[in-house]
């Protein structure tokens, strides 16, 4: 196989102390980052989801780098370590096992952080422990098609681990006294909870990262197949949305047996409002049992698959709504079980049903004769979105791709797709301007 020629930039990117490969999703940033990688590079470490880490490194290593030997560190504690004493060129890694390093040094000259942006909050366990890790090589890099999902100030945490602060300051204080103003606080706590860009401070950020990350968009370089949504209308019965009203308007509901059903706050409510337009309502503080209230949307899934044919990948949002749709399609296959992305493009699976947090980032389920999406509830989740919609629409699908996205007229299903649609500015933002720096280089 031979790599693009904006794949060659990438590698000279990356040669050239770039750090960042911010390029879109089917770009074929695996296969740069191992075409990458030297003599002077070697041993590396990736740090994965954990679905990439075990179905995509090793399937990509063969592909373009069979050269090189590689350890999937797995398992128990006792079989990652004993992979990772394998000494192999290539470790890989989930990222949610980083804390196997402790504090002890390590031997990789290369850290790999595939899909950077899962590292975008300083205050969790895993960016603390990557941050321990990534300060001892010599070369750090990060993979990403959605660096800034939320807006700028999802960058520093991630940015910080490939410079050490040098950029957007040493610390998340600095940068947001630099470049924000605080917005909304919360009405008890005083706690901010916005962050807005100052005057100017959008420009700033871009300049300084345009040595540091490479931005490409896939309709820049590659001729994909149509990208198609289709907004497929499901009304509710009467008394759901009478139900969809009354929490909305009341902030509670009674469901019987189940007792009062409270939304403490906007999130929440907001939560238990997609809850009941995907047809199911939890317990509260209970997610093991729940009241289901319709199958219109179950349904209305059933039918697309029947009118459909060739595989089609299903995402849903509650448990409540997979083990629904997992009775109605007796031929579906969830993304849980193992060998999937293989099997899916072997076209051995018709109906895949999983969360879009479960294959959004770097499963390649392009090769088989899969088009076909369906949202059968929508995510909040910018980053979730694209990420899950790319899955399909990538380099090497030969078919137009539709995205079905199903939708209850008066309630929030509306509002989320609206603003799925509408907050990708942001992000484009950052990444236009990238591009634009690197078309003048």
């Amino acid at each position: 196989m031979k790599l693009h020629d904006y794949q060659h930039r990438a590698i000279a990117h990356l040669h050239n102390g770039g750090q960042g490969l911010m390029m879109d999703m089917g770009l074929g940033k695996t296969a740069a980052v191992l075409t990458a990688l030297t003599p002077e590079h070697l041993p590396a470490l990736v740090f994965a989801p954990k679905r990439v880490a075990e179905e995509v490194w090793i399937e990509e290593r063969d592909l373009w780098r069979p050269d090189l030997s590689m350890a999937l560190a797995q398992g128990t504690p006792a079989q990652r370590r004993k992979a990772r004493e394998e000494r192999a060129d290539i470790t890989v890694m989930s990222r949610d096992t980083v804390a196997d390093f402790g504090s002890r040094k390590h031997p990789y000259k290369t850290v790999v952080l595939d899909e950077l942006s899962g590292y975008k909050t300083k205050s969790t366990n895993r960016w603390k422990a990557t941050r321990r890790v990534t300060t001892q090589a010599d070369h750090v890099w990060g993979m990403t098609g959605t660096p800034a999902p939320n807006g700028y100030h999802d960058l520093w945490a991630q940015i910080f681990l490939l410079d050490k602060g040098r950029r957007l300051e040493t610390t998340l204080t600095k940068y947001r006294d630099r470049y924000f103003n605080a917005g909304r606080r919360t009405r008890n706590t005083n706690i901010v909870i916005e962050w807005i860009l100052k005057p100017g401070a959008e420009q700033s950020i871009n300049r300084l990262l345009s040595d540091l990350c490479l931005s490409m968009a896939a309709d820049d370089y590659l001729e994909l197949p149509e990208l198609t949504f289709n907004v497929v209308k499901i009304p509710l019965p009467r008394n759901v949305m009478r139900m969809h009203q009354d929490f909305q308007d009341d902030l509670t509901v009674n469901l019987g047996v189940l007792g009062d059903v409270t939304a403490a706050n906007a999130g929440v409510l907001s939560n238990k409002l997609r809850q009941i337009s995907a047809g199911f309502l939890y317990a509260e503080q209970d997610t093991t049992r729940w009241e289901t209230l319709h199958d219109e949307k179950i349904r209305a899934t059933r039918e697309i698959i029947d009118g459909t044919g060739s595989p089609v990948l299903v995402f849903y949002q509650f448990d409540a709504e997979r083990d629904a749709l997992m009775s109605a399609i007796p031929e579906a296959v969830s993304i849980d079980e193992p060998g999937i992305q293989g099997r899916w493009n072997r076209d051995e699976i018709p109906v895949l049903v999983a969360h879009p947090a479960s294959t959004g980032h770097g499963l390649n389920l392009q090769k088989g004769s899969g088009h076909t999406v369906v949202w059968a509830s929508l995510t909040w989740s910018l980053e979730e979105w694209l990420q899950a919609n790319k899955r399909l629409h990538r380099q090497g699908q030969r078919n137009n791709v539709m995205v079905h996205v199903l939708s209850s007229p008066g309630t929030t299903d509306a509002t989320v797709f609206r603003a799925l649609r509408n907050k990708k500015s942001v992000q484009d933002a950052l990444l236009d301007y990238l591009r634009e720096d690197e078309a003048l280089l």
